[in-house]
């Protein structure tokens, strides 16, 4: 199997995970807390396998096929991601959604925004779908993985 569809997998495979203890912990119901700790564990995992991935294609490979493999990993683990995280809110956790949609409405009615500001939140809250959830995901992971590989990439290639 190809390195960037291994590391794909993998990225899908832990994101998976976060998700799932995410959920099982309750944590998503706290709108701030929940959404920090997802998208740090996110990122983090994210960096992790791109950084794992051109490590072992650095031998073989310049600064753009390096570029390359990042994207690729980024496209494919964005797929894979929206999958499962709509796999996730549609099916594994299906009251999961209307938690984070309460939890969310608790936070921005105790933030102190503006009331305009406030009810333009609440309406995009009140209307996430599992899909609408899940798309950001997928193009988070190849915004990630595509910077991340820029960077990573200068270290590790080919010289």
């Amino acid at each position: 199997m190809h390195v960037t569809v291994k590391a794909s997998l993998i990225l899908a495979g832990l994101v998976a995970l976060l998700s799932a203890v995410v959920y099982l912990s309750g944590l998503h119901k706290n709108f701030a807390a929940g959404q920090t700790v997802f998208l740090a564990g996110a990122i983090a995992i994210n960096v992790a396998v791109v950084y794992a991935a051109l490590a072992a294609t650095a031998a073989e490979t310049g600064y753009g096929g390096q570029v390359l493999n990042a994207a690729a990993i980024g496209l494919l683990g964005g797929a894979l991601v929206v999958l499962v995280s709509w796999l996730m809110l549609a099916a594994v956790f299906p009251n999961a959604l209307d938690e984070v949609r309460q939890g969310a409405i608790d936070f921005m009615e105790a933030s102190g925004m503006p009331d305009e500001q406030k009810q333009q939140q609440l309406e995009q809250i009140r209307n996430a779908t599992p899909w609408s959830q899940s798309l950001p995901g997928g193009i988070g992971t190849f915004a990630t993985s595509l910077v991340a590989g820029l960077v990573i990439a200068a270290f590790k290639r080919r010289k």
